[in-house]
């Protein structure tokens, strides 16, 4: 099966046969706000999932090849823009029937396309350092057009409580309507800060097995936040409040959940995060 784009690019979207059962399951759409630990999380969801069930939604911002370009081999690992995806589930009645995960670079929303039941997660981290992280990921990878200081970066109003953006759904960073889609539409949102904790819950909300990991896409050459000058903290401070609100938020849920861990789950996540740091 095939789309074709604005610039008459092929699609293709491959689906297998599965049993009748896996159409109940709920679909977990897993939104990936940049630089959260998201592509650490994003490995360990390709362990739950056999590779047709998973649709991987390309930032079309940053990512300038479509699925035409993957390998042959690769085929089945369906990436796209949003918009395609958007437009695939449009016009072809219960398309997502097989598919039991969608994850990637989008903002909340991508719910309204689809025919099954579904449920959302993701992971929010501390607005100044993921701000930090973003800066320098970015100067890393040379993604800025143009010369772009760090003063420049964190005044951009587009980088402007970013996190907030995703879970509001749009370019107009709302708090109250990014709680109420935690409440209304999420199992799950993860704090990077408890990285090990948000997994461990996830694994229990999910029925996954394997989480144990390897960090992926760590910026190594960011200074640290108390490295950071007062002037320039205070000016992300400044733009991103909401997202300084929202994080909180998310986190006092987070832990809310932890408390009401029964004992020997709290025993389990206690022995998971034992191996995890100290790999005994």
């Amino acid at each position: 099966m095939s789309l074709r784009d604005g610039k008459g690019i092929n699609m293709r979207i491959f689906f297998v046969n599965h049993n009748e059962n896996e159409s109940e399951k709920e679909l977990l759409i897993f939104l990936h706000v940049p630089k959260t630990g998201g592509q650490t999380l994003g490995r360990i969801i390709d362990e739950q999932y056999h590779i047709s069930e998973i649709i991987k939604v390309k930032d079309p911002q940053t990512v300038e090849t479509l699925l035409n370009e993957i390998p042959n081999e690769k085929v089945t690992k369906i990436g796209c823009y949003v918009e395609h995806l958007e437009t695939y589930f449009q016009q072809v009645p219960k398309g997502d029937e097989h598919i039991n995960c969608i994850y990637g670079h989008m903002y909340f929303g991508m719910h309204r396309y689809l025919s099954k039941p579904y449920t959302y997660m993701t992971m929010l981290r501390e607005p100044i350092d993921r701000v930090i992280s973003h800066y320098y990921y970015f100067l890393g990878k040379n993604h800025f057009k143009t010369d772009t200081s760090f003063e420049e970066f964190i005044t951009k109003p587009k980088f402007f409580n970013f996190q907030t953006r995703y879970l509001s759904g749009g370019n107009i960073p709302d708090l109250q309507l990014a709680k109420e889609n935690i409440h209304n539409h999420f199992s799950i949102v993860g704090i990077t800060e408890m990285f090990d904790e948000s997994l461990f819950l996830m694994k229990k909300q999910f029925g996954w097995e394997h989480i144990n990991y390897a960090k992926k896409n760590v910026t190594a050459s960011r200074p640290a936040k108390e490295q950071i000058s007062k002037v320039f903290i205070d000016l992300i401070v400044k733009h991103n409040e909401i997202d300084i609100e929202l994080y909180h938020y998310a986190k006092n849920l987070l832990e809310l959940k932890i408390q009401a861990l029964d004992h020997p789950s709290k025993q389990e996540l206690h022995d998971y995060i034992r191996i995890q740091q100290n790999g005994v």
